[in-house]
């Protein structure tokens, strides 16, 4: 926020990425590194806004200078992942400090992250080669101005070595159009999962947890013992009195290099996952395709139980969920659903038919079953990539089952991401 030492070391940064280009200016990859500089300079940001943004462009150019350039090949988000969630660590240390406070109460900025990913999906909206150099341009006659200085009360070497340096950015300058043209579908899909991880951290620091009682806490049913009590004599329409199970749980653990671990010995929250399945095969969904989670304002978005579209547009109702995936309430109270977009490479999940679920007494007698068979998908968490999670939407359902949950003091639609 101090202009002549920030326009330093814009200048710096600029010459940064320019000294790795001049050393092989067939890396795109340091192209990218160059715009994610140059971008950081955008005068519409405004300075509280540019020093937020300042900070996580450059952790993401530290990919560039860190990482190998066959690694960045395979997909630049995913190498810049480290990077980024560095970033949001010390962009949550910066909003911390008395003088972003200050400038944040100044703006009205309630809410920083959302602020910073419109900002940011705004900026990948409308990239264009024509913004970047003008920038660029900015810079270099910054730089000149320096040298000058350098020239002035330098010695005559250090006057050559500026004059040198200048000559290395102004060569890079001449041949930027084309290599800038190249990058921005890259540096574009970089900016819009930056705005989305932002929007996840929003979300994460600004919740709301359910219920009328003060402290607000989302609650529901606690165990089996709990929910067979709600259900009463009379059984709703998602359960089955008795103890016959039409799909029986897999008796051993699926196993495949490569894939999750869901046995018994396998760490949380995969372990006994195999028990949720009547059959299941190692499957790999491609690039693209959306998966499916139904959750509760306290669920996390990434546990292991997902769908696919087909199967969950089947359902009509929680009753229809309730029944056909075997989903008790003390694991699961509904009211929303999340998706989740494949990235490339696609994921290695177990699919397969829902296995039965019972109720059972403090006999260990079961008393009531969830049916159970619609196919469901387990999944490592650890796999999962926050960028391609979608927004919270209502399922339609409700949030009650098997008994009338209190919603008052709501914000819900908020992403929970574990670890987040």
């Amino acid at each position: 926020m101090i202009p002549f030492v920030d326009q330093i070391c814009d200048v710096r940064d600029v010459v940064a990425n320019c000294k790795k280009i001049n050393e092989d200016t067939s890396n795109s990859w340091a192209w990218v590194g160059l715009v994610l500089t140059l971008i950081g300079l955008f005068p519409t940001f405004g300075s509280l806004a540019n020093g937020c943004l300042k900070i996580l462009f450059a952790y993401g150019r530290k990919t560039v200078f860190r990482t190998a350039k066959a690694t960045m090949d395979s997909g630049f988000w995913n190498a810049s992942r480290p990077f980024v969630e560095a970033g949001i660590h010390k962009l949550n240390q910066h909003l911390r400090h008395p003088a972003v406070r200050r400038a944040l109460w100044a703006v009205r900025w309630a809410n920083p992250y959302r602020e910073l990913a419109k900002l940011v999906r705004e900026t990948a909206g409308g990239l264009n080669v024509a913004k970047i150099t003008a920038e660029f341009d900015k810079i270099i006659r910054a730089l000149r101005e320096l040298t000058g200085l350098v020239k002035k009360w330098g010695t005559d070497n250090m006057g050559q070595q500026a004059d040198a340096l200048v000559q290395m950015v102004t060569n890079v300058r001449r041949a930027a159009d084309a290599p800038l043209r190249r990058t921005l579908g890259p540096v574009t899909d970089w900016l819009n999962k930056l705005a989305r991880r932002l929007e996840v951290e929003s979300d994460m620091a600004y919740r709301a947890n359910t219920n009328s009682v003060n402290p607000h806490h989302y609650r529901q049913v606690s165990n089996d013992a709990e929910e067979m009590r709600m259900l009463g004599s009379n059984a709703p329409s998602w359960v089955d009195a008795g103890a016959r199970l039409r799909y029986r749980p897999l008796s051993t653990a699926p196993s495949k290099p490569g894939w999750p671990d869901i046995s018994s010995s396998a760490p949380r929250p995969l372990n006994n996952g195999f028990n949720t399945f009547h059959s299941a095969r190692a499957v790999t969904i491609p690039e693209g395709e959306v998966l499916y989670r139904v959750v509760d304002p306290a669920s996390v978005d990434n546990s292991i139980c997902w769908m696919r579209k087909s199967e969950f547009e089947k359902l009509k109702n929680k009753d229809d969920w309730r029944r056909h995936f075997a989903v008790k309430a003390n694991w699961n109270a509904n009211g929303e659903f999340v998706t989740y977009t494949v990235p490339r490479g696609g994921l290695q999940v177990w699919e397969g038919p829902a296995a039965s679920q019972a109720y059972k007494d403090a006999t260990g007698a079961a008393r009531y079953v969830l049916e159970g068979g619609y196919s469901q998908i387990v999944l490592d968490p650890a796999h999962l990539d926050v960028t391609q999670l979608g927004q919270r939407q209502l399922t339609g359902w409700g949030y009650s089952s098997p008994s009338s949950v209190s919603m008052i003091g709501v914000p819900t639609l908020k992403n929970n991401w574990y670890g987040k």
